[in-house]
C-alpha cells in the first residue's frame, strides 16, 4: 500500500529540485542582462579624455647648461609622444637674455622642430639689457615619435675691428621656460602584441604611474603577484622610476537607481583607475562590472577595455585560483616577447634559480665589457662641434665589488678624432662622477681607422705594462658615471670668417673596462646601498634569496611600500623578482638562510617579539636610542601617540649569519608613504646611508653603523689583512712582537750553531 502523503511529499521535492535551476538562471539571465544595460549606458557616455603635460627646460635638459654662445651655438631639447595619445596642441614658452656685445643686423635665433624651422628670432643690440619672452606654437603635424626642439644661435661677437665667432656672443635661457603639450587619448586595440605598452610607454621621460586593483581581503599570493609585475614595470622604467597607486574592489553590484521610462542612475562602489590599471581576479574573486568575463582553466594575462573609463585598458590576471595569480604573472614577466592577441595562457611553468650577480644592469665581472654594450645607439659614442656635451656612459658595478689596495679599474680606451690643422688647445678629458681624472692632447698627426686607434697609458709610467687607463677604485660606487669630453679649438685668423664645425670625435665602442679579478665583499648594514640598488636583495636578481614578510591582510599604505620597494629593485638590476617568496612572521621557519624584507609597524614588533632585538638594540643603544620603540612602531599596538615617523632600518637576521633584514616601518601607518617619497626621489636618497634613516615631519636623520657584519667572499689572507689594517696600533704590536720573536729564534739558533762549532774544534 502506497503512503499518499509520503509520495506527495517526494513529488514536491522532485518538482522544487526540477524548479530550481530554472530559477536561478532566470536571477541569472537577469543580472546579465542587467550588466549589459549598464555597460551600453557608459558607452553612450563615453568620451576621449584630453592631457595637459608641461615641462621646464630644466626638466627636460637634465644637468646640462641652458647656454649657447658662438662657438657652442646649438641646445636640443628631447621629448617623446605616447602611441595611445595624439598631440592636438603645442606651445613652447620660453624666456632669454643675451651677450650686449652681438654683432648688429646679423644675429638670431632660430628655432627647429624636428629639422623644420618653426621661427627665427632677431636679437637687437640696443635690447640686449632686457629679458625676452616668447611663446611659439608648435604645428601638431611636425611631431613624431620621438622629438628635438633645437635652439640654434646665430651671432658673432663686435669687436674693435671686426666680426669673430666666439663664445661672448652669448644667449641663456631661464630655466623655468616650459613646453606645454596637449593630448587626445586614443583607444588601442585588445592586443598584447604591443606590451609593456600601453601600460608603460618608453617614449615617456616622466615617471611612469600604475594602478594596481586588489581585492578587498587578500593573501599572500595577491601581494607576490603585484610585487612582481611592479618589479617588472620599475626595470621597464628604469631611471624614470615607478609611482604607484592602490584601488580595491568588492563583489556587489553596482547601486542602481531606477526611473520611468527604462531610464536609471548607477554609483560605484568603489573607486575605478581613470586610466591605464593592472586588475588580479579569480574566478570566484572579481568585480560585477568584470562578472561576463568567462572563467578560466589555467592562470591567464589578458587585455580588456576598462568598463567605466573606456578611453583606457585594464591588464587582467585571471586564475582559477589565487595560486596560479603568481605563475600567470610569473609566465608574463619572464617571457614578454612574442605575444600576441588579447590572452596569454600560461599551461606549464619551470622557472630556474638565477646565479648571483646576473642583473642586466650591473657589468659584468667574468669579462671585459666593451663600451658599445652600455650604449643604446651607437651615434651615443660621438659628438661633433667645437664644444658639446661629453660622451656619457652610466655603468652600475656590483654594489659589494671589493676595491680595497687595488691600483684602480682599467679601462682599455680607444678614439678617433678630426686632427686639427695645427697643435693647439684642442683637448680629451676624462671624468668619473664629476671628477678630472686624465687629460689628453689632441694632435694634428691624424687618427683614422682601426689601425689608428689609440691607447691611453697608464697613470704610472710602467713601459711593461699594456696601455690602460686606470679609473681610482676609491671614486667609485655603485652608480656612476664616465665621461669624455671632447674639446675642439676654433682659430680663424681673418675676420668674419666662421669655422667650419666639421671637427668630429668618437669614442670607439671596441673600448673596455675590465673587473675581473675584483672579489665580492662589503660592510653592513649600508641602506645605501639598499635605496640605491636594492641590495643585499638584487644580489640574486630574481629575488630567489628574498623574503617579503607582510601581514596578513596588508593595508593599502603596506602595499604600496611593497610596490615602490620592488619598482626599485627591479630598476637598479633590470630584471623582475620573479621567484621571491611571501610569508607572514607566524610562518617564516626557524634558521631560514634568506635576506629578509619587512614592511610595515605592526610586522617588525611581531617579528622583533618573535626572533628577539639584539642586533638592533646594539646599533640603537650606540646612538642613545635603547628603548626607542615609537620611532618604528606603535609600542602598544595604537597610532594615539605623540607624533609620526617613519623608517628604514637595518641590522643582521638573528636566524642565519650574514643574512640582512631591512624593515620598512612607520608608527602610524598613514606616515609609511613618507618612505615610499624617499626612495623615488634620486636626490633625497643619496643621502641615506648607515643602519637607519628616521622621517619625521620636521627632518630626515641618517645614523651611522657602529655594529658591522660583512657579507661575501674573500680569501683567508686578503680578509686578515683587510680587518687588521683597522687597526694600526695592534698592527704595530703584532709586528714587533713578530720581530721580536724573529730575533730570539735566530740568536738561539745562530747561539746553537757556535756553541756546535766549539765544541767540534
Amino acid at each position: 500500500m502506497v503512503n499518499f502523503k509520503s509520495s506527495a511529499g517526494a513529488l514536491f521535492i522532485l518538482l522544487s529540485l526540477v524548479a530550481w535551476p530554472s530559477a536561478a538562471q532566470t536571477e541569472s539571465r537577469e543580472d546579465s542582462d542587467e550588466l549589459s544595460r549598464v555597460k551600453e549606458r557608459l558607452a553612450e557616455n563615453f568620451s576621449l579624455p584630453e592631457h595637459t603635460y608641461k615641462w621646464t627646460f630644466r626638466d627636460l635638459a637634465g644637468d646640462r647648461d641652458l647656454k649657447i654662445d658662438g662657438v657652442a651655438n646649438r641646445m636640443t631639447l628631447g621629448f617623446g609622444a605616447r602611441l595611445d595619445q595624439i598631440v592636438t596642441e603645442a606651445n613652447v614658452n620660453f624666456t632669454f637674455s643675451y651677450s650686449p656685445v652681438l654683432a648688429a643686423e646679423v644675429s638670431q635665433l632660430r628655432i627647429t622642430l624636428n629639422g623644420e624651422v618653426v621661427r627665427a628670432i632677431p636679437l637687437r643690440r640696443n635690447e640686449a639689457d632686457q629679458q625676452h619672452q616668447h611663446q611659439i606654437r608648435l604645428s601638431p603635424e611636425l611631431m613624431a615619435n620621438y622629438n628635438e626642439l633645437e635652439f640654434e644661435l646665430i651671432a658673432e661677437a663686435q669687436g674693435m675691428e671686426c666680426s669673430v665667432f666666439s663664445p661672448a656672443a652669448w644667449l641663456e635661457f631661464f630655466g623655468d621656460s616650459t613646453l606645454e603639450i596637449t593630448r587626445n587619448q586614443l583607444v588601442v586595440a585588445n592586443d598584447l602584441a604591443w606590451f609593456p605598452e600601453p601600460f608603460f610607454d618608453a617614449r615617456e621621460f616622466q615617471r611612469l604611474n600604475l594602478a594596481f586593483m586588489l581585492p578587498d581581503e587578500i593573501s599572500n599570493e595577491y601581494v607576490q603577484a603585484a610585487a612582481i609585475l611592479a618589479s617588472y614595470f620599475g626595470s621597464e622604467a628604469d631611471w624614470r622610476g615607478v609611482e604607484t597607486k592602490l584601488f580595491r574592489y568588492d563583489q556587489e553590484p553596482l547601486v542602481i537607481n531606477y526611473f520611468e521610462e527604462n531610464e536609471f542612475s548607477f554609483e560605484h562602489n568603489f573607486e575605478w583607475p581613470e586610466q591605464h590599471g593592472i586588475i588580479f581576479i579569480t574566478n570566484n574573486s572579481r568585480p560585477w562590472l568584470l562578472s561576463d568575463l568567462e572563467n578560466v582553466n589555467q592562470p591567464q594575462v589578458r587585455v580588456v577595455t576598462n568598463p567605466v573609463h573606456r578611453a583606457y585598458k585594464l591588464l587582467v590576471v585571471q586564475a582559477p585560483t589565487v595560486e596560479g595569480l603568481v605563475t600567470a604573472v610569473q609566465g608574463l614577466t619572464a617571457r614578454p616577447i612574442g605575444l600576441s592577441g588579447p590572452t596569454f595562457d600560461v599551461h606549464s611553468l619551470d622557472i630556474e634559480p638565477r646565479p648571483a650577480y646576473s642583473a642586466p644592469r650591473w657589468i659584468n665581472t667574468e669579462e671585459p665589457i666593451r663600451f658599445s654594450e652600455l650604449v643604446d645607439f651607437p651615434s651615443e659614442l660621438q659628438r661633433t662641434g667645437y664644444q658639446n656635451a661629453p660622451v656619457a656612459l652610466n655603468m652600475r658595478l656590483p654594489p659589494d665589488l671589493f676595491t680595497w689596495q687595488r691600483q684602480g679599474i682599467p679601462v682599455d680606451l680607444k678614439f678617433r678624432y678630426t686632427p686639427p690643422v695645427q697643435r693647439d688647445e684642442s683637448r680629451l678629458r676624462v671624468f668619473v662622477n664629476g671628477e678630472f681624472i686624465k687629460g689628453f692632447t689632441l694632435n694634428e698627426s691624424g687618427m683614422e681607422g682601426a689601425s689608428d686607434r689609440i691607447r691611453v697609458p697608464l697613470l704610472g709610467e710602467n713601459p711593461f705594462a699594456q696601455s690602460a687607463l686606470q679609473i681610482p677604485a676609491f671614486k667609485l660606487g655603485a652608480l656612476n658615471r664616465l665621461e669624455f669630453e671632447f674639446s675642439f679649438s676654433a682659430l680663424s685668423e681673418e675676420c668674419r670668417v666662421q669655422p667650419l664645425g666639421n671637427t668630429l670625435g668618437s669614442i670607439d665602442g671596441d673600448s673596455t673596462i675590465d673587473l675581473r679579478g675584483y672579489s665580492h665583499y662589503t660592510e653592513m648594514p649600508n641602506l645605501h646601498l639598499f635605496v640605491k640598488t636594492g641590495y643585499p636583495f638584487t644580489r640574486y636578481d630574481d629575488l630567489s634569496q628574498t623574503l617579503l614578510v607582510v601581514q596578513e591582510n596588508p593595508t593599502n599604505e603596506e602595499i604600496n611600500s611593497v610596490l615602490t620597494a620592488f619598482s626599485v629593485m627591479g630598476a637598479a638590476s633590470g630584471y623582475p623578482a620573479v621567484l621571491v617568496n611571501v610569508a607572514q612572521v607566524a610562518d617564516v621557519p626557524e634558521g631560514a638562510d634568506k635576506d629578509i624584507l619587512i614592511v610595515g609597524g605592526d610586522v617588525l614588533r611581531e617579528w622583533l617579539q618573535r626572533f628577539g632585538r639584539s642586533s638592533l638594540d646594539k646599533q640603537l643603544q650606540a646612538h642613545g636610542l635603547a628603548g626607542q620603540q615609537q620611532l618604528l612602531y606603535s609600542p602598544d599596538g595604537s597610532t594615539q601617540i605623540s607624533g609620526p615617523s617613519a623608517a628604514i632600518v637595518s641590522f643582521e637576521s638573528t636566524l642565519t649569519r650574514g643574512r640582512t633584514v631591512v624593515a620598512l616601518t612607520a608608527n602610524q601607518n598613514g606616515f609609511l608613504p613618507q618612505i615610499d617619497a624617499l626612495m623615488r626621489s634620486n636626490e633625497r636618497n643619496t643621502a641615506v646611508t648607515g643602519f637607519m634613516s628616521v622621517l619625521t615631519p620636521g627632518n630626515t636623520r641618517h645614523l651611522a653603523t657602529y655594529e658591522s657584519y660583512y657579507v661575501g667572499e674573500l680569501s683567508l689572507w686578503n680578509r686578515l689583512s683587510y680587518h687588521l689594517s683597522r687597526y694600526p696600533v695592534l698592527v704595530a704590536v703584532f709586528t714587533l712582537i713578530a720581530l721580536v720573536t724573529l730575533v730570539m729564534v735566530m740568536y738561539w739558533f745562530l747561539s746553537g750553531l757556535a756553541r756546535r762549532r766549539r765544541q767540534g774544534s
